[in-house]
């Protein structure tokens, strides 16, 4: 079975990847489909057209709650992605893709790297060992979806180069800082030697992270302190401690359809 019958759709794609190329082979014989007759991918912002991402690090739990995937395309042509800038100070950097950059990455993806080519192999390890380090690549595209990981056989810097692509698919990427999310509080002890930022409420727009604690735990929280805080989280190691009073806290912020587990917004009541 030719590889493009494993997704019918990817005939379209071929054709219009060709013509975005500028091949020279003719005229096709039938009219080019647009992309609101059929599209190559589902337009909802939320989702996941592709992504790049790697689990299993030694991250404690608690600070995966701040992780974001390495490069994620959306479907309303959004490319998010993480820029390492050293250890401990990461940007979030974002752009908005034309549908031919879209039909391009997806068709290079297909045809010149194979994907299809390789599976997800990796396997939950035994109970009580460490899960080990997974590289992993998702494509929804024509209405189906395929997942490839770094035991499925694929050269040893495919991902990397992947990565790297997803990376620089945009020109003029856009600092990603968020306003609103959803803060996650817990109570820690006091340690001398971990790295320490004091918290007054009345300089964080009155948020208290006693507060939030007792309150549960997490809250949804909008303006300046969210953007303060994320700032903080991308340039300071995982195992800073807040103190408010005599109390030590740590903090997570996640955002909704960016960060990998966290939670949908609340509800918007209309009249």
């Amino acid at each position: 079975m030719p590889r493009w019958a494993r997704y019918p759709c990817l005939l379209l794609l071929s054709a219009l990847i060709a013509l975005a190329a500028g091949c020279q082979s003719g005229t096709p014989s039938t009219p080019q489909p647009t992309l609101a007759a059929d599209r190559l991918w589902d337009p909802n912002p939320e989702t996941v057209i592709f992504r790049a991402d790697v689990t299993g690090s030694a991250i404690p739990d608690y600070a995966l709650l701040n992780e974001i995937p390495l490069c994620t395309v959306y479907g309303d042509n959004r490319v998010v992605w993480v820029n390492e800038l050293d250890a401990f100070n990461t940007q979030v950097l974002f752009d908005f893709l034309t549908n031919e950059q879209m039909e391009n990455f997806i068709g290079y993806m297909f045809f010149n790297e194979d994907f299809l080519d390789y599976n997800a192999l990796a396997t939950e390890p035994p109970a009580g060992q460490p899960a080990p380090v997974v590289e992993t690549l998702y494509m929804n595209v024509g209405g189906r979806t395929h997942s490839a990981d770094n035991y499925g056989g694929w050269a040893s810097d495919y991902f990397s180069r992947i990565l790297d692509i997803c990376r620089n698919l945009s020109g003029a990427p856009i600092l990603f800082e968020p306003n609103e999310g959803w803060i996650t509080v817990r109570e820690v002890p006091l340690l001398p030697d971990a790295p320490y930022i004091l918290w007054r409420p009345e300089e964080r727009g009155g948020l208290s992270l006693a507060s939030i604690v007792t309150g549960g735990g997490s809250q949804w929280v909008s303006g300046s302190a969210v953007t303060a805080l994320w700032r903080d989280l991308h340039r300071l190691p995982y195992t800073v401690i807040y103190g408010e009073g005599d109390k030590g806290y740590q903090i997570a912020v996640q955002v909704p359809g960016l960060t990998r587990s966290a939670p949908p917004a609340p509800a918007t009541e209309t009249s």
